[in-house]
């Protein structure tokens, strides 16, 4: 007879651990000294039961799947992993965001693969943003190469036509005023390009005295320069050119060197109203041109 209930037994256990669909025991088969521990089996079965669901779930990642209760002793170390799989997917999310630190510290050999991880990522993003940095950097530096006159560092042909072309269109009052350093020729051919260097950044340091940031002021040839002036009515502009002449053309006694030859220049200017007129910036300098070589005949007897 005990074999009987031996045989019972061992057969619902076998199919507890390894039958798809549990082939279950009726406790009444049982002898009466056998049917606790049929009972006990039973409890067996539905914890293995949960244990298999629980187990199949996260190993899908269903991390929502509801752990079973506290009675199922088999599922502890499960729902550590559970929870510690929740905390890990936290993480990585927080990782996404860029918070690269966090740190794993509860899954063993996977918290140092992690935690290499985090910081590569940390350190790929540094190394990154200091290249973007350096992008951005060397793009203005070629920008302002692109736009600066090299002797001077006022803009050259390139950056005056640009941004005279940008004032053009929008709705302010402008006015041109084009500049000819006068006798530089003179200068170059009888006392070398250094001493002409001087004159032409000397000329450069006077009129920045007369103009404002919102000034364009450009060196579009050898002794050809042009300046805008927004919203700056032509008489005004008259007043600050007279003004840098004669505060250019005592500039070597004020630095106290003597000079062999005139400082001068000669200028020309023309008032528009901007997008009014319907006028390219080549035209309007030309009309400047004009204007400005006027003066230049009263200038060309003096040297």
């Amino acid at each position: 007879m005990g074999n009987r209930n031996s045989d019972i037994l061992y057969e619902y256990l076998r199919s507890i651990l390894y039958d798809t669909e549990i082939k279950t025991i009726d406790i009444d088969e049982l002898d009466e000294s056998f049917k606790k521990l049929g009972m006990g089996m039973q409890f067996l079965e539905q914890t293995v039961t949960e244990l298999k669901e629980y187990s199949a779930a996260l190993s899908s990642g269903n991390l929502s799947v509801e752990p079973p209760s506290r009675e199922n002793f088999l599922c502890e170390n499960l729902k550590t992993i559970h929870s510690n799989l929740n905390h890990l997917t936290w993480q990585a999310k927080q990782v996404a965001k860029g918070d690269y630190s966090q740190k794993v510290s509860f899954l063993g050999e996977f918290s140092e693969a992690f935690n290499t991880m985090t910081k590569q990522l940390s350190d790929r993003e540094a190394s990154l943003k200091k290249e973007i940095e350096l992008e951005r950097e060397n793009k203005k530096l070629i920008n302002e190469i692109a736009n600066a006159d090299r002797l001077t560092g006022i803009g050259n042909r390139y950056y005056f036509f640009r941004k005279a072309d940008q004032l053009m269109h929008e709705p302010s009052k402008l006015t041109f005023c084009y500049c000819d350093l006068d006798h530089l020729k003179h200068v170059n051919d009888t006392f070398g390009h250094a001493e002409g260097d001087w004159y032409i950044k000397t000329f450069v340091k006077t009129i920045k005295n007369y103009i404002r940031k919102t000034d364009i002021f450009a060196r579009i040839g050898g002794d050809e320069f042009c300046l805008v002036f927004p919203n700056c009515p032509k008489d005004i502009v008259a007043d600050k050119m007279n003004k840098a002449q004669a505060e250019f053309a005592g500039e070597a006694i004020a630095m106290d060197v003597s000079k062999p030859y005139a400082m001068n220049f000669s200028f020309g200017i023309v008032e528009i109203e901007s997008a009014a007129e319907n006028h390219s910036v080549e035209e309007i300098l030309k009309i400047a041109d004009a204007v400005m070589y006027e003066q230049k005949k009263l200038h060309k007897e003096t040297i």
